[in-house]
């Protein structure tokens, strides 16, 4: 009788660690070390493809590089909740063929991928963005007056 019980109380221990083990990956986050936030860069093309999705919004442009030669970016932002909620954006924030202008740090491997932290339409409007993009380009102000003060 004891040794059917410990069997079973060591059966529900093995469940309750490998689902607690398996959840792991689901509290994770991934980091922004990919992103070369030292370097600022602007990207001006035209929107191909808005994904209001989780758990980054993204906006695909196409970009025309020195040659004339299309290239196609990515630029993420924050989740559609966080930009919803602080900087009133929506699910058709930018339309596919709009012209726009991004202002983020590439990624460090060289692909065509930025983290957004200003968006600007074709007209010069700034676009409100959310308080971890303001954070983000703030940042990056701030290390590049330390910098000049330095020098």
């Amino acid at each position: 009788m004891k040794t059917k019980t410990m069997n079973r109380v060591l059966a529900v221990l093995s469940v309750m660690a490998g689902l607690i083990l398996s959840a792991g990956p689901t509290f994770a986050h991934h980091s922004q070390a990919v992103y070369d936030e030292d370097r600022l860069v602007a990207i001006k093309g035209t929107v191909t493809k808005f994904e209001w999705i989780n758990p980054h919004i993204l906006v695909r442009l196409e970009v025309k590089d020195d040659k004339g030669n299309a290239e196609e970016w990515v630029a993420f932002s924050g989740s559609p909740a966080m930009q919803s909620r602080e900087a009133g954006w929506t699910s058709e924030q930018f339309r596919p063929g709009e012209e726009i202008t991004i202002q983020g740090f590439p990624q460090k491997d060289g692909r065509k991928i930025m983290l957004g932290a200003k968006h600007f339409r074709a007209n010069g409007e700034e676009i409100p963005e959310s308080l971890a993009e303001k954070r983000i380009f703030q940042g990056y102000l701030d290390r590049r007056a330390k910098e000049d003060g330095k020098k």
